[in-house]
């Protein structure tokens, strides 16, 4: 009986430091460089963020992290080699409501559960934006040229059946109209189409065109956000023009799934961190951007509901 009871204190003994030694071992990771996969082209929003989401999170974890472009397929193919790096947390690839775009798409080869998403760390609407010459001066008077002439009004933004040509589907069904839709690589290009004369209206994120609001050269003509924003308060809103459509587009970051917990417990830990420093909010407040305050369970249930309604949208494409 003594033995037994020798055996069990060994035995009990021996678990607590297993246990005790799980906490220093989650605390070393990660024990070398980290990277950051964009999924989008350099100069995009999303890149912006991931550069200096970056280097905030080096700073934290005491590494270098190694940001790289892979733009594609609205995110395909940055997603599909982050899926075939280890899944040891040294991987993380950008997420965007664009992401649940490419996951609800009928035959796609990936889903919400192949992924754990971490943290969003912005949000912004989308907006209707026109040159400072464009004869529209209100979303009603565009909306109005799309009913009487849908083909001579070229309106257009990022990626085919993404979230900006959602955006566009929405205001079609409270207007009663239907426009072509023009898809480009990225919301700069869609920028640059724009000024160039090629688009009438573009569908984009304000922060798109930040630099070209401020100069004048670019005007909103509504935003497609619950209320008006504090960066644009002279921006009305859709709704305020008599268009129910509230829309935001999320960024963040994820891993693939099978990460160990260790390591998408300290990511979590670190960005819950970057948050929280004064350099990453002064970076949101010049780029115009909200925060998305959802712990990592929620996210991953918010994500698989996107995808949800996602999937609605484009079967109606398919009518």
């Amino acid at each position: 009986m003594k033995s037994l009871c020798r055996w069990l204190g060994a035995g009990v003994l021996a678990g607590g430091l297993v246990a005790a030694a799980w906490p220093a071992a989650a605390a070393e990771w990660p024990m070398r460089a980290l990277h950051f996969i964009t999924t989008s082209a350099a100069g995009s929003p999303l890149d912006s963020m991931m550069r200096a989401l970056g280097k905030e999170l080096g700073e934290i974890l005491g590494q270098t992290v190694v940001v790289e472009n892979r733009p594609g397929g609205t995110g395909a193919v940055g997603m599909n080699m982050a899926l075939n790096a280890p899944a040891d947390g040294y991987t993380v690839v950008s997420a965007t409501g664009s992401t649940s775009f490419l996951m609800a798409e009928k035959d796609s080869r990936f889903q919400p559960s192949d992924f754990v998403f971490l943290r969003a760390l912005q949000t912004e609407p989308s907006s209707v934006a026109v040159r400072k010459d464009s004869p529209y001066r209100t979303l009603k008077d565009l909306v109005e040229a799309l009913k009487a002439n849908p083909q001579k009004v070229n309106i257009g933004g990022f990626a085919t059946a993404g979230f900006h040509q959602y955006v566009l589907y929405r205001l079609e069904q409270k207007a009663g109209f239907k426009a072509t839709w023009v898809p480009y690589q990225g919301g700069n290009q869609a920028l640059l189409a724009l000024m160039g004369g090629h688009l009438d209206a573009a569908v984009i994120t304000p922060s798109t065109a930040m630099a070209q609001i401020r100069s004048g050269d670019v005007r909103l003509l509504g935003i497609s956000s619950e209320k008006r924003s504090a960066f644009f308060p002279e921006v009305p809103t859709f709704r305020e023009q008599g268009y129910d459509v509230v829309e935001t587009l999320w960024r963040g970051v994820m891993v693939v799934k099978g990460t160990p917990p260790e390591a998408t417990r300290r990511l979590v830990q670190a960005l819950e961190a970057v948050e929280k420093r004064s350099s990453w909010q002064a970076f949101m407040r010049e780029n115009l951007q909200d925060d998305l305050p959802l712990s990592q369970p929620d996210l991953q249930r918010f994500v698989e509901k996107e995808v949800a309604d996602r999937r609605q949208f484009l079967a109606s494409l398919q009518k």
